[in-house]
């Protein structure tokens, strides 16, 4: 909890954590663009529905925790 606390990480919601942290294991092996199919398939959100699973993206991409990947279709995001 403190290294959320830390990293200002700790009002998120735990379905917006676990979104963000299935992003971050996506860009560690990835080009270091995360796709939203590949996201949605992550273990950690693979069981949420699918509007809680953007409600959350959504949430992180208006904190500015998360970014739209510049030059690329829509559902591909950078930290």
């Amino acid at each position: 909890m403190t290294m959320e606390r830390d990293l200002g990480l700790i009002a998120l919601s735990h379905n917006e954590k676990d979104v963000l942290y299935a992003v971050q294991s996506v860009l560690a092996v990835s080009d270091g663009v995360a796709k939203s199919d590949e996201i949605r398939s992550h273990d950690l959100v693979r069981d949420m529905s699918q509007p809680t699973f953007h409600r959350a993206l959504k949430s992180l991409l208006a904190r500015g925790l998360l970014q739209h990947a510049p030059d690329t279709k829509a559902g591909s995001y950078v930290i």
